[in-house]
């Protein structure tokens, strides 16, 4: 029994226990149990339990991997249906994806190849399983037969040319050498006869192909043998391809399993780093956004605090509980009056509005939302602070910044973000910008928004003062605000419709914003021309 009593939570060494085991990376949680119990579902997991084929974004640190975890164990429980999670991150070979002067085909091949053994393995461990009863283990060797076969063997042949030139005087001796014989041969000629013989030996070169249509109906035998009514395939980490494979790879797909009415794939990506087509005369190589695959799922969309505020702190607030709280006992919690997430929030936080504060600084990233509370958590109890408070939360938010998102910066990247701050920030008196639709697939723009320095706040804002003209609202990174504040670079604060209230004003670190106040404020890509 701890010695800390009710209302003093943060002094618990069991609590701090649980904090400091709180795994961010869903990949890293070997327990199933524990990422199901952890999970939230802002309405996501109803739109992915189904037979479509599906691609789901969100940047890192949003819970894609989450997603997938959870939906696999939901599928996997239902009869006759089989799952296998594939991280492409373990496809292919440094030398697939270093030696670039290698045909793109046959890298495209040899990186497929490896998604076939993978999904060839996973079936040979459901068909040796204790509860199988060995049916479809020849079928499912059979697939691995498909897989591993070469199209082309490493062949040597030797040509002998043979050259003859006669001459029309003297007596000419033809000496010849042969190994099966002793001595030699001399026989005399009226003319000259020069014979020379040239061997050439060459290889051919190894060439390694797939026929779509084999693949499929030995794909299909296999899960007919094994009673599979449906398979599920959860792909992650798309982007760790190369992008100029992406659109081939996903073509390679659509040919060999889409066509199964048994399989289902699920995929999660970065929306900026993928490739799903290549766009071509005639059919396009790759995935028909839509018609082939539904790609209209985003988990930036179900986190923005802007948005949705009143949902998304709830939201965050059952996230936060549930990952803290199942690293701990019930014991520990009716000893302090724990029962759901408000009030473990009110016997941690000095005031809703702290955690508010929190959740802004998380910037709808579940990931940094985690780190910066850890953070604060330790700033706060390391400090004799009996509550983590707005000092705590704005001493962790700059930390993160600094350790965790500004140190990935480029010399241009950190130039360019410098140049939107002074601007937005420091010039404008806001966080928040408009970028003309246009100039969304800016590759500054994209590289800020994939390392989670800007946020994407609105798609397809239409201003009234600018008809016709379609914007995407931007927000910068919480950090780079609190990194600006006690600097000779502190902005003057700011006010907006929403915050005429003085007292309101006071209980937040980074002031609120809203579309009124960044009419005027449009970025011009222009300034990052020189940088790319």
């Amino acid at each position: 029994m701890s010695d800390a009593t009710p209302g003093n939570l943060i002094n618990d060494p069991r609590l701090a226990r649980a904090v400091s085991n709180i795994t961010d990376r869903s990949e890293k949680q070997r327990d199933l149990e524990v990422l199901k119990d952890t999970y939230v579902d802002t309405g996501v997991l109803q739109q992915v339990a189904n037979d479509a084929n599906q691609i789901l974004y969100g940047r890192r640190g949003t819970g894609k991997t989450h997603v997938l975890q959870v939906l696999g164990a939901e599928l996997a429980d239902q009869q006759g249906s089989h799952v296998i999670y594939l991280d492409v991150r373990v496809l292919g070979s440094a030398h697939t994806f270093l030696d670039e002067t290698k045909p793109v085909a046959e890298r495209c091949v040899a990186v497929f190849k490896d998604l076939l053994s993978l999904i060839q393995h996973k079936l040979l461990e459901i068909v040796t399983s204790p509860d199988s009863d060995g049916r479809g283990l020849q079928e499912v060797s059979d697939f691995a037969d498909v897989v591993t076969r070469k199209t082309a063997e490493v062949n040597s042949r030797t040509i002998t040319d043979r050259a003859a030139h006669t001459s029309e005087s003297g007596a000419v001796a033809d000496v010849s050498l042969s190994p099966q014989k002793t001595g030699f041969g001399i026989n005399a000629t009226d003319k000259a006869i020069d014979s020379t013989a040239r061997e050439v030996e060459y290889t051919e070169a190894l060439r390694q192909s797939l026929v779509f249509s084999e693949v499929f109906i030995i794909l299909e035998r296999a899960l007919t043998a094994i009673g599979a009514d449906r398979l599920t395939l959860l792909i992650d980490e798309w982007t760790s391809l190369p992008v100029d494979l992406q659109p081939f790879i996903a073509e390679f797909m659509k040919r060999s399993l889409f066509p199964s009415n048994r399989i289902t794939v699920k995929i999660a990506s970065l929306e900026y780093r993928s490739r799903f087509t290549l766009a071509r005369p005639g059919n396009p190589i790759g995935f028909e956004l839509g018609p082939d695959i539904k790609a209209n799922l985003d988990l930036d969309d179900y986190y923005v605090y802007e948005r949705n505020p009143e949902n998304v702190v709830n939201v965050f607030h059952e996230l936060l509980y549930k990952h803290v709280t199942s690293g701990m006992g019930e014991e520990t919690l009716r000893q302090y009056g724990v029962r759901d997430p408000v009030s473990f929030r009110s016997r941690l936080f000095t005031e809703r509005a702290t955690f508010v504060e929190l959740v802004r600084a998380g910037e709808g990233v579940a990931r940094d939302f985690l780190g910066i509370f850890s953070s604060a958590f330790f700033k706060a109890k390391t400090t004799g602070r009996q509550k983590i408070d707005l000092n705590s939360v704005e001493e962790a938010a700059r930390d993160w910044y600094e350790t965790d998102k500004s140190t990935a910066l480029s010399d241009a990247q950190r130039t360019a973000l410098h140049r939107i701050i002074s601007d937005v920030i420091g010039n404008r008196q806001t966080k928040m910008f408009m970028l003309s639709r246009e100039h969304a697939s800016n590759a500054m723009v994209q590289s800020l928004f994939d390392l989670r320095l800007i946020h994407l706040m609105s798609r397809g804002y239409s201003d009234k003062e600018n008809p016709g003209q379609r914007y995407n609202i931007y927000a910068l990174d919480y950090g780079t605000y609190v990194d600006l504040k006690r600097t000779k670079a502190e902005p003057g604060d700011f006010i907006t419709e929403e915050e005429t209230d003085t007292d309101a004003r006071a209980d937040r670190i980074v002031p609120f914003a809203d579309k009124r106040s960044i009419r005027r404020v449009i970025l011009q890509t222009e300034i990052f021309d020189d940088l790319l």
